[in-house]
């Protein structure tokens, strides 16, 4: 069997604190899906998606990504998205990968709040976060943002940020170059890496909050 790879993004509603809205949560406006078979791109697919729940759209959030309040009022139903994703591409043995866990997580809100079934559960014992990957085979102390790892393969200029098709291409990409720096995807090793990466990061907030309260 081809080893296949599902890229994922999402683009989430946001305001500043000040402006959000009684009960706000990020509700799904984009997704970017990359489809990648012997590393090979074999589809890709991108659509803008309705709120429903807070459906006007504050002004950090065009900013950030562009999208208008035009825009996703032309986007097909969360529930159409998820549809979608399940008639068409999500399969077993498939690895998915995101950039950092807020997607999966985000998605979930999204989920429980329609009413609708996770649709990814199948994929997470074949979920990769390319971002703690990235921050265990370089050794950096913190996760670096997509675009810090873009920048430092000289991949930036030429890529387009806060556009789910865009993100999605973009941590393919990555993963390409550190393909190329000799890393190679096992399962087991990546699990094990998110756990040490979890656990300085939990160790290093302890450390910041003692000193805090030390000073």
């Amino acid at each position: 069997m081809k080893e296949r790879y599902m890229f994922i993004d999402f683009e989430f509603t946001t305001f500043d604190k000040k402006e959000a809205p009684k009960g706000f949560f990020h509700e799904v406006i984009e997704v970017g899906m990359v489809i990648i078979e012997e590393n090979e791109i074999v589809d890709t697919f991108s659509s803008l998606v309705v709120p429903v729940f807070f459906p006007q759209l504050g002004e950090k959030c065009i900013k950030l990504t562009g999208i208008t309040q035009q825009d996703v009022m032309e986007g097909i139903e969360f529930k159409a998205m998820i549809d979608e994703l399940l008639a068409q591409y999500i399969r077993e043995k498939t690895t998915l990968v995101t950039w950092g866990d807020l997607d999966m997580k985000g998605l979930r809100r999204n989920c429980r709040e329609h009413n609708i079934k996770f649709p990814f559960s199948v994929m997470l014992e074949d979920w990769l976060d390319l971002s703690k990957a990235y921050q265990f085979y370089y050794g950096h102390k913190d996760t670096p943002g997509l675009w810090y790892a873009l920048d430092k393969y000289g991949l930036a200029e030429t890529a387009q940020s806060h556009r789910a098709l865009d993100d999605a291409m973009a941590t393919f990409k990555v993963m390409q170059m550190m393909q190329k720096d000799q890393w190679v995807y096992t399962r087991e090793k990546t699990k094990m890496q998110t756990s040490i990466a979890d656990l300085m990061g939990s160790q290093m907030t302890l450390l910041e909050k003692l000193k805090q309260q030390l000073s």
